[in-house]
């Protein structure tokens, strides 16, 4: 409801460009998280369908304030990857680059929300590895390098 009022907003003062910047980097943020979804996923070089299922039912239940096409780009580019084989490695540096250069999205409930996804993603499949377990660690030290 928060970004409609945005979008009404930019668009009744004739802010078109800020509008679209809003846009791409609203774009840009979700298929970021898609890399570290999938970072996390693929930690251990194995990707499961419990993973991807679990990813799919979390997204769905925590990240409600989303459009379902919002949720279906996260999911998307977790596919693109997949297909892609990214390594896990280069997938969480992907998203550790864009993070330093945007800390200001990264509220403090909105890293709560990404490290619970990333939790739930990380157990799906025979419980938390030791793979699985760092990059989760890593994450939350980067959410912690951000300034408050």
């Amino acid at each position: 409801m928060i970004m409609i009022n945005i979008i009404l907003y930019l668009v009744r003062f004739k802010y078109l460009s800020l509008l679209l910047i809003f846009i791409k980097m609203n774009k840009d943020f979700l298929i970021h998280l898609g890399y570290v979804f999938y970072a996390i996923a693929k930690a251990d070089d194995n990707l499961s369908f419990e993973e991807y299922v679990k990813l799919s039912q979390s997204l769905k239940k925590r990240w409600h304030h989303l459009t379902e096409a919002e949720r279906e780009l996260i999911k998307n580019q977790f596919n693109a990857l997949q297909k892609e084989n990214m390594s896990a490695q280069d997938s969480f540096s992907v998203f550790i680059d864009f993070l330093h250069r945007n800390p200001k999205l990264f509220t403090e409930e909105l890293k709560k929300l990404i490290l619970k996804t990333g939790n739930e993603i990380a157990y799906a499949f025979a419980k938390i590895n030791k793979s699985e377990l760092n990059f989760m660690a890593k994450l939350s030290l980067e959410f912690k390098k951000l300034p408050q």
